[in-house]
C-alpha cells in the first residue's frame, strides 16, 4: 500500500526541477508536469508496479531505494537492479505497454516516489530527442546489466557472485566507516543479497560466516556490507 503526500504546486515544481532527466524541459513544461503529478510513500517490500498490469504512471525516486525483481514461473527471484534517488521507474512503459514478463518494482525500505502520468511524460519526451536518447541509453544499460547477471548465475560460484556484488554495490552506494573502511551504504538482509546473486539465503549465510571466521574480504555489520580486503575481493571476483 502507498500513501499520498500533499505538496504545494511550487514545492512539486522544485522537486521535479532537481531531477537530471528533466533538465531540458522548459518552465512551462515543468509546471504542467508538477500540476499533474503527486508524491507517494511506500513501505519496505511494498510493490510499486509489476508486469501484467497496464500502468498509468511512471515513478521518479525522491528518497529511498527500489529494487527491480525478475521472477521465473517457478517463483525463483533475481534482483536485477537497485535504483537510487533521481532514477526513473517505468521508463520501459514509455515505449511499451508493460514491464517485461515476470518483472516488478519493490521498495527496499521506506521510500518516496514522484508519480508522473505516462501520457503527459510521453508527450514531453517525444518532443525532446535528447530525452529519448537518454532514456533509450538507460534502458540499454539496464538490459545489459540483466544479461551480465544471468551469465554470472550460470557460470560463477556463490562466493564469486557475492564478491562481484560487493564490488558493484560499493561503487554504486559508497560509504566509509570511522576507521576508513569502505562499506555499502544500503541495508540488506541475507535473503535480499541472495536475490541479488540468484542464490538462496542459506548459501549466502554460509559464505559470509566462512569469510567472517577466516578474516575474509567482506563482513556484514548491522545489515551493511563492509569491505575488509579489497585485493582479496578482487581476486575472488576475477
Amino acid at each position: 500500500m502507498s500513501a499520498s503526500q500533499v505538496l504545494s504546486p511550487d514545492r512539486r515544481l522544485w522537486v521535479l526541477r532537481n531531477f537530471d532527466l528533466f533538465k531540458s524541459l522548459s518552465a512551462e513544461e515543468l509546471t504542467l508536469l508538477a500540476h499533474e503529478s503527486r508524491l507517494l510513500e511506500f513501505g519496505r517490500n511494498h510493490h510499486i508496479c509489476m508486469s501484467g498490469v497496464k500502468h498509468t504512471h511512471a515513478y521518479l525516486i525522491k528518497e529511498g531505494n527500489v529494487r527491480i525483481v525478475s521472477t521465473n514461473p517457478q517463483g525463483k527471484r533475481l534482483t536485477v537492479g537497485i535504483l537510487k534517488p533521481g532514477e526513473l521507474i517505468g521508463d520501459i512503459d514509455l515505449f511499451e505497454h508493460e514491464l517485461p514478463v515476470g518483472q516488478s518494482a519493490e521498495a527496499i525500505g521506506q521510500c518516496t516516489l514522484y508519480a508522473v502520468p505516462l501520457d503527459t511524460l510521453k508527450r514531453l519526451v517525444l518532443g525532446k530527442p535528447e530525452m529519448i536518447f537518454a532514456l533509450s541509453k538507460l534502458i540499454g544499460e539496464r538490459q545489459t546489466q540483466i544479461i551480465n547477471q544471468m551469465q554470472d548465475v550460470l557460470f560463477l560460484t556463490v562466493p564469486q557472485r557475492l564478491a562481484k556484488l560487493a564490488q558493484r554495490l560499493a561503487k554504486d552506494f559508497p560509504g566509509s566507516t570511522k576507521s576508513g573502511r569502505a562499506f555499502v551504504n544500503i541495508k540488506l538482509t541475507h535473503a535480499e543479497i541472495a536475490d541479488l546473486i540468484g542464490s538462496n539465503r542459506e548459501a549466502v549465510s554460509a559464505t559470509i560466516a566462512k569469510w567472517k571466521s577466516n578474516e575474509g574480504p567482506i563482513d556484514i555489520v548491522k545489515g551493511f556490507i563492509v569491505i575488509r580486503d579489497s585485493a582479496g575481493l578482487e581476486e575472488i571476483a576475477a
